[in-house]
This record gives C-alpha cells, structure tokens and sequence, in this order.
C-alpha cells in the first residue's frame, strides 16, 4: 500500500517551500521537500526553496532544450533558482513578486500583463497562470520523488496571506486547481501556520506560558507582503482555546522594498557619476541588489 501524507506548501511572493509528513506512522517528522530544479542551463540541483520567479524563454532556448527538466523537455519557460538569476541579467523577460499581482485589484489577474511593461515580442502571462507555474513545478518534483503517492491525492494545506481578500484566495485556488492540486485542497493564513508551528513545538507547555486574556501578535515579514494578526486567549470548559481576533489590513511592503531600497541608493551612486539607468537597468539593479543582499546575509557570506 503506497505510503500518504499530509503536505504544506508556502506560496511566496519570493521563494516557496513544501513540507511533509507521513500519515498513520508513529512519531513522524515534518520533513522539507528538496525540490529538483535548474540552477543553470542543462544542471539540475535539489533545493529546500523553489524561487517563485519565471522566466519567459526565447524560441532559440527552448529549441535548444537547456531548460529542460524530468517532467518538461523544449518548454518555453522556467521556474526556479535559475529564473531568479535571469532576473538580473534579463528582467524584461522574467516575471517575479506574482503573488503581488494577485491582490492587486486595479488589473485583470487573469490576463498575460506580465512581465510588466515587457517588449511586445516577449510572450506575457496573467498572475494566475505565473501562480500555476510554481505550484505545477512542486506537484512535477514531488511526483518525481514519490511516485507512489501522487501529490493530488495527498492531503494538501496552501498558505495565503490573512490580509488576502475573497478575490485573492478565490484566484490563488485557481491557481492551485490548474496546477492539479487536490479538490480538497485547503487554504490556511500564514500567521496562522506560524502560531500552528509554535504549538506543535512547545507541545502542552504553551498553556503554561499563556493566561486567560492574553495576545498573541503574529508579525509575519515576507517577500512581498506584511502580515500582522492578534490572537486571543480565552476558556472553554476550563481548558485555554486560541482565537483569532483581528487581521491587518493587506500591506505591500516586505523584502522587496529592502531591495529596492538599495537599488535606489545605487541608481542615485550612478547619476551621480553622470551614468543614467534606462528603466530595464534598473530592474535589473534591484535583482542584482536582492542577490547581493542574500549573499552576505547568508551563512557563509564573502569575506571582502
């Protein structure tokens, strides 16, 4: 009999990761997904991260076949580690922070507007469908590594943001449906899974360390979004019970505007040197800023 799970997958407007844990084994532990993607052209590595940036591949790329994958030969487009490097080097062809576009409400999200502002000769994809693509590539790489436990027939809980609204959930669904996640799919707040994440690792003792009439505010920084929820406690029938009693309301700022931050005070070094960025340089900039940012914020980070 085929082994199940139970999958949690985190959607981000910057990077996603997928963990799981086996169903109806004692004393399981949540594992992270390593999920198989192209790290450069015809290299394919496991990563714990799947970055959720897309990039548009020309005809001669995809004939060329350097994108290809298990589960995708001669695509015309890729997700991943390599997608966020061409970023840098080719933003009019790469579409990045999607999970951005889907709450916002003043453009259609199902129609190809992005990469925003791309040439006319670059093909664009709608939100949803960039959405689709991520979420497609997680249920290929898990396909690949459990093979007899297909993801669409695993039980699946997708994060979405709190200050989402019906229309963003409603689109990110979609999303999900397309890329052949389960029917039953469910759809859960991150700050939600944070506190879910704290009582599972502070077992009983949480009780302990709260008392009737306390809060608990979640801060949640991401990519793209910031996300603030208070929850309550209070008493049912003499045990502690955590309820949710108010959400922020929807806030576009996150680690993009870090970036982007930097990439500002790097356009302005430039003029200053009388060399001006056209608008394409720029987004560039921003994606070669956020690379430098993660490079020496990570573990082994240069020494000069």
């Amino acid at each position: 009999m085929a082994a199940s799970y139970m999958i949690g997958i985190d959607l981000g407007t910057t990077n996603s990761v997928v963990s799981y844990i086996q169903t109806g084994v004692e004393n399981a532990a949540v594992e992270l997904l390593n999920i198989q993607q192209l790290t450069s052209p015809s290299t394919i590595e496991n990563r714990y991260s799947l970055p959720s940036f897309c990039y548009i591949a020309t005809m001669a790329e995809k004939d060329k076949g350097s994108y290809d994958l298990p589960w995708q030969k001669k695509s015309g487009f890729l997700v991943g580690e390599l997608a966020r490097k061409q970023a840098a080097d080719v933003p009019l062809r790469t579409v990045a922070a999607a999970k951005s576009w889907l709450a916002y409400s003043k453009v259609d999200r199902r129609e190809p507007i992005l990469p925003w502002n791309a040439p006319e000769d670059v093909e664009k994809i709608s939100p949803v469908e960039a959405s689709k693509r991520y979420l497609e590539h997680i249920v290929s790489a898990w396909n690949t590594q459990f093979p007899e436990s297909p993801l669409d027939k695993q039980q699946v809980v997708l994060t979405v943001p709190a200050s989402f609204d019906v229309s963003a959930r409603e689109l990110t669904m979609e999303a999900a449906r397309l890329a052949g996640l389960p029917e039953m799919l469910v759809l859960l707040e991150e700050p939600l899974a944070a506190v879910y994440a704290w009582l599972a690792e502070a077992g009983e003792s949480w009780r302990e360390k709260m008392n009737v009439g306390d809060t608990l505010l979640i801060c949640d920084i991401g990519g793209g979004t910031t996300d603030f929820t208070l929850v309550g406690v209070s008493e049912e029938e003499g045990e502690l019970v955590l309820k949710r009693i108010a959400v922020g309301n929807h806030i576009l700022v996150g680690g993009d505007n870090m970036d982007l931050t930097l990439a500002h005070y790097a356009r302005n070094v430039f003029a200053d040197k009388g060399v001006n960025l056209d608008p394409w340089q720029a987004v560039s900039l921003w994606h070669a800023c956020r690379a430098a940012k993660e490079q020496l914020l990570s573990e082994n980070p240069p020494q000069s």
